[in-house]
């Protein structure tokens, strides 16, 4: 692996294509940031350099990760816990099985040289940001469907798993949920001794996995999946894409229920919902009222940016808003 992503992006910019100009993941999109409008390229949004690049997990934080994702967990979700923690770790054992081996075999191997090696580096780079890539991959199917006003697929186990992972992933694997996670542990640091030597930016992308894993195999079993189509106006999609509609939008406050919100187009979303006044499979036209309640959840969940396809729709979301 000799060649790696330094500009990672924690949106899919295949999703945000339908907001671009040209309808693609190479197009141009309206982005609100700081209350300025402006059009930008999608490559140059949404990212930060090395954003999935791995870190060693201290024995601390792998044992913290393990009491709180695994211990009390029973059955299939335990083995697929255990499995991400272990995945996520998989290169760092795998330097101190070849140190381990060598010296059983008289070649003392020196762990800092392999940590110190080109490949090893790039491959630490590139191990998550291939890893989404291939999510991303079984999502798109599901995503065509949608955007076709399909939703058949989530009559089938095996599809409502594999889109319930996927849009999970989406929800997790962002910037804003990278620094509301820190954030919760840095706050625990003054107030208890377990987290002292914790350091909470290395174990966000295994927890973040584990968590996509946990709320995917809850929203697979009971929630409806309901498309809304907005008549008359248009919505807006922010880089903390899928939204509770439940969220206090305070990490330290949980939400009393969920219920997911997904833009797919300007003029259709996702409702992952247990609701019962909505039927599972139903499409559904809203008005501009309910279009607005909805792009205002996306605003406020958003870390930095919010994007839409039109210049205009932005400019009359924030005169509305001011």
């Amino acid at each position: 692996m000799n060649q790696t992503t330094k500009k990672q992006h924690y949106i899919w910019r295949s999703y945000l294509a339908p907001w671009t100009n040209n309808d693609s993941s190479t197009g141009t999109i309206v982005c609100l940031r700081d209350n300025k409008i402006f059009t930008v390229s999608l490559m140059n949004i949404a990212h930060e350099n090395y954003f999935y690049g791995i870190k060693e997990l201290s024995k601390q934080e792998r044992h913290l990760v393990y009491e709180m994702t695994i211990k009390s967990v029973t059955g299939r979700q335990r083995k697929v816990n255990e499995g991400w923690l272990n995945l996520y770790c998989a290169p760092f054992d795998l330097a101190d099985e070849v140190v381990r081996l060598n010296y059983s075999m008289g070649l003392p191997t020196d762990r800092v040289k392999i940590e110190s090696n080109q490949e090893f580096k790039n491959w630490n780079i590139e191990y998550i940001e291939k890893l989404h890539s291939q999510i991303e991959s079984t999502g798109m199917q599901y995503m065509e469907l949608i955007r076709q006003n399909d939703l058949s697929f989530w009559k089938i186990e095996k599809s409502r798993d594999e889109f319930s992972f996927f849009l999970c992933n989406q929800y997790f694997r962002t910037k804003r949920m990278r620094d509301s996670l820190t954030m919760v542990f840095t706050k625990y640091h003054a107030i208890n001794e377990d987290f002292k030597d914790i350091c909470p930016e290395n174990m966000w992308l295994p927890l973040s996995l584990i968590f996509a894993s946990n709320v995917g195999a809850h929203v697979t079993h009971d929630f409806s999946a309901v498309l809304l189509q907005a008549e008359d106006s248009y919505f807006i999609v922010g880089d903390q894409p899928v939204v509770n509609t439940y969220s206090t939008f305070n990490i330290l406050t949980p939400p009393n229920d969920m219920e997911l919100f997904y833009p797919v187009t300007p003029h259709t979303a996702l409702l992952l919902t247990t609701d019962p006044k909505y039927v599972s499979g139903q499409i559904l036209k809203i008005g501009i009222h309910e279009v607005a309640k909805y792009n205002t959840l996306e605003v406020r969940a958003s870390r930095e940016q919010s994007f839409a396809k039109d210049k205009a729709q932005l400019e009359a979301f924030m005169a509305v808003q001011h």
